[in-house]
């Protein structure tokens, strides 16, 4: 008996790939539907993307954006959660193969495998960057900047001059994520680090915003970039426009223009791509690796095969929707509907975005909120993240503990979470049939 298949059961068997915003919500949308939902991913935790920058400047902890997928599930008996790594899709056959040999049969399927860090064919700056794409690249980011003030301060006490390659601290890309993650780590750095280590000069402390670009929050309102600027001045964060990165070698960062900076920290917030699944599948893509979907979100030539997410490449007047939580959401909740619709014989109708806006914080009380035609600034706009995010959150204890979390930093400029966590170190196990198929 095929593993997700149930005795005496001839529901449909939708099989979703990826626990990302895209694919949880789609999931969610079938609970308790007449269908059997199979929930794919590698990882046995949903986590909340947008403030994966807060675990990484040490204001968050893991446990406070993440929830376990199975947990959701709890009372919803038709959807099960496998956790698992997807290698390859036979869509003659319709069955998803996993690492562990097992294949999941499906009647429809939805792609939903999300995104990973593009740097762009550049080899040893992917080697040496730090992303901010998952709860272990955020850990090992806040261990990194923690690291590097204990080790410039081991240096000071030696006598050591050149501690500024320890101290120098380059985020590189200006869209929301680089704004607000070299914001984070402004306020990290100058209102906590400082007094943790009052033997370090606060003079060779430099963060450094890189953007290739003309300006920083690209579509936002053409005034964002001077108040993010003015922000981030504030915190003496150096902003470098229009100059892309060109390598990273030897704890040297050049860029275009010529210009070098030497620091042994780059945190690359410079672009994304489709997961690695898509490269894997034959189907028409467009740059970078999106696989291209029809006005149903169907994949060319695949009538009951979707893809959501970042993942997927859909064309709304003449622009292809961004890699951002807000269209995955939107297109989990239609795939849902439009399968239920299938399954009751109803005709599906095309998909429609609403852009619902943009929002950045840009530390403590700015924020930019851009909502259709109207955009706010300043502490109302900061005002409207807080809320936005806290609403989106999946889970009360979640959401009580962030606002916690926030109002202590808010009150006493505090960041609690900066222990360092290093990852053990442990002899492998050997283990006979490792690779056994299940029965």
């Amino acid at each position: 008996m095929d593993k997700n298949s149930r005795a005496g059961d001839e529901r449909p068997k939708v099989v979703i790939i990826g626990a990302g915003f895209g694919g949880l919500n789609c999931a969610r949308a079938l609970a308790g539907h007449s269908v059997d939902v199979s929930l794919l991913d590698r990882r046995n935790y949903h986590v909340f993307t947008p403030l994966l920058y807060q675990v990484a400047t040490s204001l968050l902890n893991p446990s406070d954006i993440a929830v376990p997928v199975r947990t959701l599930f709890r009372h919803s008996p038709n959807v099960m959660f496998y956790e698992t790594e997807v290698t390859g899709i036979d869509f003659s056959a319709m069955r998803v193969h996993t690492v562990e040999d097992i294949d999941f049969e499906y009647d429809y399927l939805v792609i939903a495998s999300g995104s990973t860090t593009h740097f762009y064919g550049n080899d040893p700056l992917a080697e040496q960057a730090y992303g901010l794409k998952d709860l272990t690249e955020a850990l090992e980011l806040r261990n990194h900047i923690i690291r590097c003030f204990d080790h410039a301060s081991r240096l000071q006490e030696q006598g050591e001059k050149d501690i500024a390659l320890w101290l120098t601290f380059v985020a590189v890309g200006g869209g929301p994520t680089g704004v607000e993650y070299a914001g984070a780590l402004g306020e990290l750095v100058r209102l906590v680090m400082v007094k943790d280590y009052p033997e370090l000069p606060r003079d060779r402390i430099q963060i450094v915003l890189v953007e290739a670009g003309k300006q920083l929050l690209t579509g936002f309102s053409d005034d964002a970039t001077d108040i993010a600027r003015t922000t981030l001045n504030r915190y003496d964060i150096e902003v470098i426009l229009n100059d892309p990165v060109k390598s990273y070698e030897h704890d040297t960062l050049s860029l275009a223009s010529g210009k070098t900076l030497t620091t042994k920290t780059v945190i690359w917030a410079a672009g994304v791509k489709a997961s690695p699944l898509a490269e894997k599948l034959e189907v028409e893509k467009t740059h970078p690796g999106r696989l291209v979907v029809d006005a149903f979100l169907r994949l060319q030539g695949q009538d009951r095969v979707f893809a959501i997410g970042d993942i997927a490449s859909f064309t709304q007047d003449e622009q292809e929707l961004p890699m951002l939580a807000s269209p995955a959401i939107q297109q989990g909740r239609y795939v849902a509907r439009s399968i239920l619709r299938r399954v009751r014989w109803k005709k599906p109708k095309p998909f429609h975005y609403r852009d619902r806006g943009m929002m950045a914080v840009i530390g403590r009380n700015t924020g930019i909120a851009r909502m259709g035609r109207f955009v706010v600034n300043g502490f109302v706009g900061w005002l409207l993240w807080l809320g936005v995010h806290i609403f989106f959150l999946i889970g009360f204890r979640n959401r009580l503990s962030v606002l916690l979390y926030w109002a202590w930093n808010y009150v006493f400029y505090d960041r609690p979470a900066r222990i360092v966590i290093p990852r053990p170190q442990r002899k492998p196990r050997h283990r006979k049939n490792a690779r056994r198929k299940r029965q």
